[in-house]
């Protein structure tokens, strides 16, 4: 990394080794249940804003081929402390451009999770557009973000709930379900919300 890093990535590579060991130990099954029915049977899967990697692998050992997108260079490097699987390939990249990746639909899930908060309200309707350009018709998209006392040390908006189903229709994507839960490592205020899109075609 050279200059300056974001605020969000600058705090992930200082608390990368904590972080890590704090994400790890929340099971994917139970923090993604919503998800579970809808996992593809067939990659591949990307994972935007991979972190440490858990779910990459989770669904790496579900025999899905991952594109694990992290730009921490902290949170890369304590998730290359596991074994590695060769169903996962990782990239230095971030929304709203994943400039990395292809231009075409590739992908038959889009994982975003604890992501969005991190992305700057004013780029989040091209974050939609790029992130329904790389799904596959039919594929879709697993959005989860926070709502609760802001942290500005990890770079954190708001998240408007009516905003963002509006910003998500108008790139193509129809809500299917969602859910609101408690924040699994026991913060007090802060609750997690999880919505899943359909890419669909227009008319």
């Amino acid at each position: 990394m050279t200059g300056s890093a974001p605020p969000a990535i600058a705090f992930y590579d200082r608390e990368a080794p904590a972080l890590a060991r704090a994400y790890d130990a929340i099971d994917f099954d139970a923090l993604h249940g919503l998800l579970l029915p809808f996992l593809p049977s067939r990659g591949p899967v990307l994972d935007v804003g991979a972190g440490s990697g858990r779910d990459a692998r989770a669904l790496a050992e579900r025999g899905l081929e991952v594109v694990a997108v992290e730009p921490s260079e902290g949170m890369r490097r304590e998730a290359a402390r596991h074994p590695p699987s060769p169903k996962i390939l990782w990239k230095d990249d971030s929304l709203p451009d994943l400039g990395s990746l292809p231009v075409i639909p590739s992908f038959s899930l889009i994982l975003v999770s604890a992501v969005w908060m991190h992305l700057p309200s004013d780029q989040r309707d091209r974050a939609f557009r790029r992130l329904s350009g790389l799904l596959l018709p039919e594929g879709h998209l697993y959005l989860t973000f926070r709502t609760g006392p802001d942290d500005r040390e990890r770079g954190m908006a708001p998240v408007n709930l009516p905003d963002t189903l509006h910003s998500a229709r108008e790139s193509d994507l129809s809500l299917l379900v969602s859910n609101t839960s408690e924040d699994r490592l026991g913060r007090s205020g802060i609750t997690w919300s999880a919505l899943l899109f359909r890419r669909t075609q227009r008319a």
